[in-house]
């Protein structure tokens, strides 16, 4: 698949919308400017697919764990848009096949960092969830061993509610326990 060609000029989200697929990278639109980073390895996605997992084992109905959905996070011009690796989307616009929601419209995001991600992840991002009213970021870092930073919204800022790895335990807007050196490992189960 041949990469898709380079945007001389800021977009705007109808034109980043319209953009041809490629699966060579993963896209998102900072400020009008698209970005591309390399996909994510294998055990990264594992990561991200075990949190979803776990979400949907303790999330209401109304809601739902979603990996690499792409999210409205400032819709003024430039527009931004990112793609977290699980967002907690509303059931209501996937009942409606929404594919791009406001980040107004979620509960929470969980982005699983990596080498060349790191300071995006908890500098860049974190302070446009924030400011785009994002009440829950998890950042979870998974080297060396697995942590977690737990952000909640206080105004249009994060303050940091827990940090540490082991057993993170949450009680507000999403009640788990959360084993995270689990999470890089496959889920028992299956079919034998």
């Amino acid at each position: 698949m041949k990469p898709i060609a380079w945007p001389d000029h800021l977009l705007t989200l109808t034109e980043f919308a319209a953009l041809p697929e490629d699966r060579s990278r993963y896209y998102e639109l900072q400020e009008g400017v698209l970005t591309g980073a390399p996909r994510p390895g294998t055990w990264h996605q594992r990561v991200a697919n075990s949190m979803a997992f776990e979400l949907e084992d303790v999330l209401p109905g109304e809601w739902e764990p979603i990996c690499g959905m792409e999210v409205i996070v400032e819709e003024r011009w430039p527009p931004t848009v990112r793609v977290p690796d699980v967002a907690i989307v509303p059931t209501r616009l996937i009942d409606r096949d929404m594919q791009m929601p406001s980040a107004s419209d979620l509960l929470g995001v969980v982005e699983v960092s990596v080498p060349g991600s790191r300071t995006l992840d908890t500098v860049t991002k974190c302070s446009e969830y924030a400011t785009a009213g994002i009440p829950l970021y998890w950042q979870v870092d998974p080297e060396p061993s697995v942590t977690l930073t737990d952000y909640r919204l206080a105004g249009d800022v994060y303050r940091i509610g827990w940090r540490g790895g082991g057993r993170f335990t949450s009680t507000e807007l999403v009640r788990m326990c959360l084993d995270l050196e689990l999470l890089g490992h496959r889920r028992s189960g299956g079919v034998p």
